[in-house]
């Protein structure tokens, strides 16, 4: 028997005696014994390895980083996360996705992201996107919303996303179809915080874009229901007899202060969204109109009524052909005009009709931008808001050029002696002939100089051209003028030092040697940068 135990291989048969056999079964029980005694070893330590992993966890996540930064800057950094990364909200922004992955990561983090009411005090919700988040009528809303306690609120709502392919315009049953279970939802949702008194009151912000019927919940409250908004922006699209319907929702907004308007149909939307005029101090007009039924008077009676007016921004529709003579504007304390008009398809009247009507008194900052407008329109309309407009109170002139080419501004530059900052973005032309007439001449008798006053200069290239040498010779002779503050009545030819000089888009400049050792010779006392991008 000894024999066969010690043998890895039998290869013939065994024979063995009774006593034998006992004798192996015998060792057979007590192998299976010292198994079973093992297994409950192995039982145990495999647990008490699993304790170990679950204290090594435990206590790395003690140890963890993210375990000693403050709940302030844990908040801090959650609002980031929950920031855009274009720097401002907007209807198609996931906020909502935000802030529920945050909520989900930990106990610790969901307390944290639940302490910190600002991350829940916007909200972005764009048809067909977030078309989950509607249904049930948004009921959600009302929990995620008070989590921003006292906060202000801001609502930023597309109702529906302007996507043709998702709302098609060729089968209008069909579109009424899709639409009219969402619009319930919607009116659902919207109910949700227009019902509640501790929401109403805090909205600080709209922005609307979309068909009107969405947001009937919002066009029926009373006059009064938004005390606390601050700005609103509208910008209604499809069915244009929706349009059509009286709002006087916002009428009584006692803090409404910032208003912004995009027009898509002739009927504008002042006609039939009651504004308080008289207590708006900023106003961003955009209308995206086409057709000469337009009347524009609708928009120039709305700026006669906006006495408080400190900043607007128009660009207003291609057509501006009035069919009665108009009154002046006088915006008596306006400080910042932005101006953009697009080509105009019914002659010149377009840009200057509305230029000659603005009386601006106080004006300090003008923004001029072209889109596809002719150099004779922009010289007839720019004239037009000179004569209106004392020189000696406008510091900062912005020329965003468009595709203008062969555009000699010294004339038009001449009417605005007085600014200290220049800036003029998109040139497509030759600019040397502008610097030249910049240049300061010490030792001539002819002390006149374009832009005496100028102290910050910037330029915007949008295409393929030389360096302008000119202006290295402009900077080099006004880098030692001794500049001081001009008297009332000797503004016009006392020449001021130059500051700063920035060039955006430099990849469309060509420059020799020549030009590289003539900028090295520009003294420290300007501030000289150049950038690739804008």
């Amino acid at each position: 028997m000894a024999r066969y135990l010690s043998q890895s291989r039998i290869e013939g048969p065994v024979w063995f005696s009774p006593q034998e056999k006992t004798i192996l079964r015998s060792y057979i029980s007590k192998a299976e014994q010292e198994i079973q005694s093992l297994d409950s070893q192995i039982e145990k330590l495999t647990r008490d390895k699993d304790i170990q992993f679950a204290v090594r966890a435990s206590v790395k996540n003690i140890l963890s980083p993210v375990r000693q930064i403050p709940n302030e800057i844990l908040s801090k950094v959650f609002e980031l996360v929950c920031y855009p990364d274009e720097g401002e909200f907007y209807a198609g922004f996931d906020i909502v996705r935000r802030t529920t992955s945050l909520s989900q990561v930990c106990i610790a983090w969901r307390r944290a992201a639940h302490n910190t009411p600002r991350i829940w005090s916007r909200l972005s919700l764009s048809l067909p996107y977030d078309q989950g988040l509607i249904k049930e009528e948004g009921k959600w809303v009302t929990e995620w919303l008070s989590r921003s306690r006292e906060l202000p609120l801001e609502l930023y709502m597309d109702f529906p996303q302007n996507d043709v392919s998702y709302w098609p315009e060729e089968d209008e049953s069909e579109q009424h179809t899709q639409i009219e279970p969402l619009m319930t939802e919607v009116h659902g949702l919207l109910n949700h915080i227009l019902s509640h008194p501790p929401f109403l009151e805090r909205i600080r912000l709209l922005k609307l874009t979309g068909y009107p019927s969405f947001f009937t919940p919002l066009f029926v409250l009373e006059p009064s229901s938004l005390c606390s908004l601050e700005m609103i922006s509208i910008r209604m699209i499809g069915n244009s007899a929706e349009n059509h319907r009286l709002v006087d929702t916002f009428s009584l907004a006692k803090n409404l202060r910032h208003v912004e308007i995009i027009d898509f149909y002739p009927k504008s939307q002042l006609e039939t969204i009651m504004l308080p005029a008289d207590q708006l101090v900023k106003l961003n007009i955009a209308a995206i109109i086409y057709s000469s039924s337009f009347e524009p008077s609708v928009y120039t009676d709305f700026l006669r009524r906006c006495s408080s007016l400190v900043t607007l921004e128009i660009s207003p529709p291609a057509s501006l052909e009035f069919r009665s003579p108009p009154a002046p504007i006088s915006l008596p304390v306006l400080k910042s005009l932005r101006l953009t008009f697009f080509s105009s398809f019914y002659g010149l009247q377009g840009v200057s009709s509305l230029l000659r009507l603005l009386i601006v008194p106080l004006l300090e900052d003008l923004t001029y931008s072209l889109r596809h407008v002719d150099f004779q329109e922009f010289v007839i309309g720019i004239t037009a808001l000179r004569d209106n407009l004392p020189t000696s109170n406008l510091k900062s002139l912005t020329l965003e050029m468009g595709y203008m080419a062969n555009a000699d501004l010294t004339l038009v530059l001449g009417l605005f002696p007085a600014i200290t900052s220049f800036r003029l973005s998109d040139i497509g032309f030759d600019t040397n002939h502008l610097f030249r007439a910049m240049t300061y001449k010490k030792n001539s008798n002819d002390n006149s100089v374009l832009l005496p006053r100028i102290a910050n200069l910037e330029l915007g290239y949008r295409e393929k051209t030389s360096y302008p040498s000119e202006l290295i010779s402009m900077m080099l002779s006004r880098s030692g003028v001794d500049g001081h503050q001009p008297q009332e009545d000797a503004g016009l030819t006392d020449v001021a030092r130059l500051r700063r000089v920035c060039i955006r888009e430099t990849r469309f400049l060509e420059k020799t040697d020549e030009d590289r050792a003539r900028i090295a010779e520009v003294p420290d006392s300007i501030v000289y940068t150049e950038s690739w991008g804008s």
